[in-house]
């Protein structure tokens, strides 16, 4: 298909040949892209209504005034606290006491993130550094009886 380009003549059909070839071949893709975009329209439609419909569930508020960042540790103690309560603390109880203890933990845990974690961390350290320091910090003997070196017998 390549031919021989002997003189400007024969280079200008060859460019006005080469857009035409090029010009095919991009309709062409377009239309095979435009069809397998039509294939995929209707369940990327129903999977962005279903995840415009599920994600206010996992993503917090940040409009409200009064809410609070959720980070790992709220995710971790949203599902961790239910699951030990009803496991250990409330083994035998029945469906709705269940029921209650996990929305009501579910609702507490909300307020649990790293910054109270870290700060309940470093409460508790330094309370610990604090009875240490006592212990080590023992009063002098403050005596104001009669000093040692006096000439009293």
């Amino acid at each position: 298909m390549r031919t021989r380009i002997q003189n400007s003549d024969d280079l200008r059909t060859e460019i006005l040949r080469l857009r035409t070839v090029r010009s095919e071949i991009e309709g062409e893709l377009k239309f095979e892209t435009d069809r397998i975009a039509s294939r995929f329209r209707v369940p990327l439609m129903l999977f962005s209504k279903v995840n415009d419909w599920v994600s206010p569930m996992f993503k917090p508020n940040r409009n409200e005034p009064g809410s609070l960042q959720q980070d790992w540790v709220t995710s971790i103690f949203r599902i961790g606290l239910p699951v030990v309560m009803n496991k250990f603390i409330f083994p035998k109880s029945g469906f709705l006491l269940k029921s209650v203890v996990e929305l009501l933990s579910q609702n507490t845990a909300k307020t649990v993130n790293k910054d109270v974690v870290t700060d309940l961390i470093n409460k508790l350290s330094e309370w610990i550094k604090s009875t240490k320091r006592k212990k080590k910090q023992e009063p002098g003997i403050d005596d104001y009886g009669i000093p040692p070196d006096s000439e009293t017998y």
